[in-house]
């Protein structure tokens, strides 16, 4: 699970094929493979159960509104909740307030530690620009681009 939530998160959104060759580089890592194909010969019933399937896309994506169930490092669960919440805000032709981000992710966020509002700011600030006085703006970067700082892809 940890493994399928990293790559997620870190691609903001998997496909299967990546999300299979996270899990055999892992496996192997750390001597989990040969478990691994004997209990999942095809993961899909399993991505199904656990995380939403994006069909425009083909990719995984953590359920809307849910909570990572391992424990991620907090700049990777703000980035991914951060650029998830803004993308739905751009769909809607809304540019939130800082104030409107926080409410939004701090509940999702709550994973162990609980961010400080500097902490998002600092993430806030890499994806997105003010847009006006208390508005904000998704960049709009490639995803790659987006991840070129912190963690890789």
């Amino acid at each position: 699970m940890k493994t399928i939530e990293g790559v997620i998160a870190r691609k903001m959104g998997a496909t299967i094929e990546e999300i299979y060759n996270e899990l055999i580089v892992r496996g192997m890592e750390l001597g989990f493979l040969h478990d691994l194909s004997k209990k999942y010969q095809d993961l899909t019933p399993f991505l199904n159960e656990h995380f939403a399937f994006n069909e425009a896309n083909k990719t995984y994506q953590i359920m809307k509104d849910a909570k990572f169930k391992t424990q991620i490092p907090v700049q990777v669960r703000i980035k991914y909740y951060l650029i998830s919440y803004m993308r739905r805000c751009a769909h809607q032709r809304f540019f939130p307030t800082f104030d409107d981000i926080v409410w939004n992710i701090m509940p999702l966020l709550k994973n162990g530690t609980t961010p400080e509002h500097q902490t998002i700011l600092g993430v806030l600030e890499e994806v997105a620009f003010r847009e006006g006085h208390d508005r904000w703006r998704l960049k709009s970067l490639g995803q790659g681009e987006l991840f070129e700082k912190g963690v890789q892809n």
